[in-house]
């Protein structure tokens, strides 16, 4: 927790002096309403010139959903929990490839050869320098138990900072390079978690090492060679009135129904209802959001975007007391031998595809309001709601259970579980027994609607930040598979199925990096 603080007081007071540096070299013109960006040749001029601050919210970001890792890693193995590719040992460096085979073919970027090599070998210092540091000194264990190496996601970090590299060297030529090189950083990432290699908050963490490395190498290449061709070659200004064409990173949560509507579910056709409620807490909220902007005012676009929700199963007590759990009333046991205690539920992982119509109106040259209209898919993953249970005291009551029931319905498993625990008849009865597979509810996919509203902070020509607030509309078709039988000769168990569609109203609000372009 102190170290959020920390991390958020740096940002913030980063920001503060973004300002004050905006403030100094603000340059409204009369005809163009344009913001000047400060000249080279000075160390803070050099600063300002090089550094992003886009790296910080990545770490903050990091840091903060580190506390949901083994939830988003839940959604991988719902997903795709066979996935395994190594394509990603080679993507993190396509942007680097890239950067030196447009430097080869002629194209001029923003270095001489000296400066390119000079500020490149700097950040793969300084990235490679921080990774490893904290590898080695955080030792955590990779989500698939082979290494204590996790924090932060080399790969990733080492992504980033190629694509960097190519949007410093050649954003300005076209945002098409910015745009394929942040892409396969970002697929590297994501890849290194479908991996099973690495959490989300090692691969965010990473992404923000890798930018902030790029950023300082570029900033200390520039007070060695002091670049007076820089400012010559490159745009010297923005507009308020240029397309905000942008690619975001946005972490947000997430609000919606206090319940889900549930199908009813029954021990046996018509007979006791299990009377679940599904309450539902605050998701938190992971997305890529990118648009073109075809003019000023309209652009086209999509997001993707990742949830994961906790959901707490509620049951009356009364429902508890007559749910037959094993069916054995329904051969004609006089009592079950099994009492329902509730449900362990897990979160619920929801995956968004959306595309549609971006619109924007320019505030200032720095400042901008937004709005969208998205339609797309929702994709929810397999859920499993555990149930706890106790061994019912009553078949060990005389009156109520004779001997010869007892034989019939009760013995043959009690003296299992008693020989196989090496349990008395009294810790039998304390004892829990959780049932893994009592209740799955099938992954479904549904169509979906969304908008939402941003107030966009544009403090470089390339480089903003966003406070959101977006509404997601959805209503997928959820079948719930309940298995409260004993299993048979051959392990198998009978299933009833229910299904009911579901509505699901969201409200995230959030906040976002973004690249202009």
């Amino acid at each position: 927790m102190t170290l959020k603080i920390i991390l958020t007081a740096i940002l913030l007071q980063l920001v503060f002096l973004q300002l004050k540096a905006d403030t100094r070299t603000c340059n409204v013109h009369d005809t163009t309403d344009s913001i000047a960006i400060p000249q080279p040749g000075k160390s803070n001029g050099a600063f300002a010139r090089n550094f992003s601050y886009m790296g910080i919210p990545l770490i903050v970001s990091g840091i903060i959903v580190k506390e949901q890792n083994t939830h988003f890693r839940t959604l991988r193995n719902r997903f795709e929990p066979n996935f395994h590719k190594r394509y990603d040992d080679y993507t993190q460096y396509v942007p680097l490839a890239a950067t030196w085979g447009l430097k080869l073919a002629g194209i001029e970027g923003r270095s001489s050869w000296k400066e390119l090599a000079v500020s490149n070998m700097l950040s793969a210092a300084l990235m490679a320098g921080t990774v490893n540091t904290l590898k080695y000194t955080v030792k955590e264990r990779r989500p698939d138990n082979s290494t204590r190496n996790s924090f932060p996601s080399g790969h990733t970090a080492t992504a980033f900072m190629c694509a960097t590299i190519l949007h410093k060297e050649y954003g300005m030529k076209s945002p098409w390079y910015s745009i394929g090189g942040y892409t396969l950083a970002g697929l590297t990432g994501i890849t290194r978690q479908l991996n099973n290699r690495h959490w989300i908050g090692d691969v965010l963490v990473g992404a923000g090492i890798g930018m902030i490395a790029t950023d300082l190498g570029y900033f200390f290449s520039d007070l060695i060679f002091k670049p007076q061709h820089i400012a010559r070659n490159a745009a010297a200004d923005f507009g308020r009135y240029d397309p905000p064409s942008f690619l975001a990173f946005n972490m947000g949560v997430a609000t919606g129904p206090s319940h889900l509507k549930t199908a009813e579910l029954y021990d046996t056709e018509m007979g006791t209802p299990l009377g679940m409620k599904l309450h539902i807490g605050a998701s938190t909220v992971v997305s890529a959001e990118g648009a073109y902007f075809l003019n000023t005012y309209i652009g086209i676009g999509g997001r993707l975007k990742v949830s994961t929700t906790p959901l707490i199963a509620e049951i009356p007590a009364e429902n508890m007391k007559r749910f037959d759990m094993d069916n054995d009333r329904q051969e004609g046991a006089p009592v079950n031998m099994f009492l329902l205690n509730g449900l362990e539920s897990d979160h619920l992982g929801m995956f968004d595809v959306d595309l549609g119509l971006y619109l924007s109106y320019p505030l200032s040259p720095q400042f901008q309001i937004g709005t969208k209209l998205l339609a797309g898919r929702r994709l929810t993953a397999n859920f499993d709601l555990q149930s706890v249970c106790r061994i019912n005291p009553q078949i060990f009551d005389r009156t109520r259970v004779d001997e010869a029931t007892y034989n019939r319905f009760y013995k043959e498993d009690v003296d299992y579980y008693m020989q196989q625990e090496g349990l008395s008849r009294q810790e039998l009865l304390n004892e829990e027994f959780v049932d893994d597979d009592f209740l799955k509810i099938r992954r479904s996919s549904s169509f979906k609607i969304g908008t939402g509203l941003w107030l966009t902070y544009r403090y470089k020509k390339d480089a903003a930040l966003r406070l959101f607030a977006d509404y997601d509309y959805a209503a997928p078709r959820l079948t719930y598979d309940l298995k409260n039988s004993w299993t048979d000769d051959e392990g198998n168990r009978d299933v009833q199925s229910y299904t009911r569609r579901t509505s699901m109203h969201n409200i995230t609000l959030g906040a976002a990096i973004a690249f202009v372009f």
